[in-house]
């Protein structure tokens, strides 16, 4: 009985890790495909309304097929509204920074989050982050520094903003989600947030003038690979957090700017320095030492 249980334990811990992945290259993906569909006419807003819609109706569908009730208590009502509003700015700061900042950039400003969830994880338990575990957010931070080459000489600073506070946001939500709703269902909590993120990007499209849509094939193409990459990888990202918590979570989430990097130099042909090279070695060895510590633990 026991070894079953570890068995489970281990089988979902696996499958969490497999979830983060999956929703750390589709959202990496998506960064990059953003530029394509803003060069080809279209406009960051449009966007990522349209990928909310798609993904809140993408997941509903398969709440219905699958059984899944989507009744939800009053009390967490609140929290949901609370949720989906950072889930809106989340989709749209995401990929709106692309637009007047570079990809790299952009996608290291979002990437303040990891070392935020576990600054307010320790904060919210009341225990220090750890030397090994600090050790690895710090060399994780760096070699993403090393790896996307940021170029500070000449900032937008509007991709700036845009950025840094999707990836503040998106640092609260991890947090929020895994401590006030880890009993509710996934899935059927994925859905109602990115519903009220739809509303409010809705709302925000219609007061902008309605739908850019794209002028060529290029803005199409991309368009629909940041709906696509980050309408399905979303619910992923959410079913990793019950079964691996916030922490790895974020921190296998560091996979999604260096899939940023690589997508970005098969689609704008943009090359790989050793420096970058460097930089993603030391992602990766931060990840793998936050979960050697984990298990240690």
């Amino acid at each position: 009985m026991a070894q079953d249980t570890v068995t489970d334990k281990n089988r979902r811990a696996g499958a969490g890790y497999l979830f983060a992945i999956i929703a750390s290259v589709g959202l990496g993906s998506a960064v990059a495909f953003s530029r394509a569909s803003y060069d080809g006419g279209t406009d960051p807003l449009s966007v990522s309304t349209v990928r909310a819609v798609f993904g809140s109706c993408l997941v509903g569908l398969f709440c219905v097929l699958s059984g899944r009730s989507l009744r939800v208590p009053r009390r967490l009502w609140p929290h949901l509204l609370c949720l989906g509003l950072m889930i809106g700015y989340m989709f749209y700061g995401n990929i709106g920074a692309v637009q007047y900042i570079p990809i790299g950039l952009a996608a290291l400003l979002f990437f303040v989050y990891p070392p935020l969830v576990a600054v307010f994880v320790a904060i919210l338990d009341r225990r220090p982050v750890g030397g090994l575990k600090a050790v690895a957010l710090i060399g994780a931070f760096v070699g993403l520094i090393l790896m996307l080459g940021v170029d500070l000489d000449t900032i937008d600073w509007r991709g700036v903003a845009l950025a840094l506070a999707a990836g503040v946001l998106a640092a609260v939500n991890a947090v929020w989600i895994a401590r006030v709703m880890h009993g509710m269902d996934v899935l059927v909590l994925t859905f109602y947030m990115s519903a009220v993120g739809a509303v409010v990007l809705l709302i925000a499209t219609a007061g902008a003038g309605g739908i850019t849509l794209p002028t060529s094939s290029l803005g199409w193409w991309g368009a629909f690979g940041v709906v696509l990459c980050q309408g399905c990888s979303i619910p992923f990202f959410y079913a990793s957090l019950p079964r691996i918590g916030p922490e790895k979570a974020a921190m296998l989430n560091n996979l999604q700017p260096v899939t940023s990097v690589l997508m970005a130099y098969f689609l704008f042909a943009e090359l790989l320095s050793s420096v970058q090279i460097l930089g993603g070695a030391m992602v990766l060895g931060g990840i793998l030492l936050m979960q050697w510590q984990d298990r240690r633990n």
